[in-house]
């Protein structure tokens, strides 16, 4: 059976890709919440792979909120639909850009709202992700989120 661990520089399924190179990995999935839990393993399994000093709690949640929202909220959960998902390395970085396709977000106005209550169901995601430390900005359409964030 074949896994994306014993995969390491290519896995395809039908509804999901995943490639590698040295300093990079891109998927592109079908909206849907196994195949976030699946780039989630393939981007684990890529940093494993090489010596990152990150808090993986910290990049597993950014990296789920932000796919999430892609698959939620950007595709309203429309497995036709599809997501692009690639973390880079740069020499002291991490580059993390998700896409969906759907027709964007007010981004400007979600990042000016005061902080959401603790017990809401939705809203916190985003300035969850700036309290890890991570920069965000968006494409002017708001179906693109690109996260940076410096490492060691």
């Amino acid at each position: 059976m074949m896994t994306l661990s014993s995969c390491p520089l290519r896995f395809e399924m039908e509804d999901f890709f995943c490639s590698q190179t040295g300093s990079s990995i891109a998927c592109n999935f079908a909206s849907s919440l196994v195949n976030i839990d699946r780039t989630v393993d393939a981007v684990k399994n890529f940093l494993d792979r090489r010596d990152i000093v990150i808090s993986q709690f910290e990049l597993v949640f950014v990296l789920r909120e932000a796919l999430n929202n892609a698959v939620i909220h950007g595709n309203d959960n429309d497995s036709s639909r599809r997501v692009d998902c690639t973390l880079r390395l740069a020499r002291n970085t991490i580059n993390i850009t998700v896409t969906d396709q759907g027709k964007g977000f007010d981004w400007r106005r979600q990042l000016g709202r005061t902080p959401v209550a603790t017990s809401t169901t939705s809203g916190r995601g985003l300035n969850a992700m700036l309290r890890y430390g991570f920069a965000m900005r968006f494409n002017a359409a708001g179906n693109t989120l690109y996260l940076t964030k410096k490492i060691r």
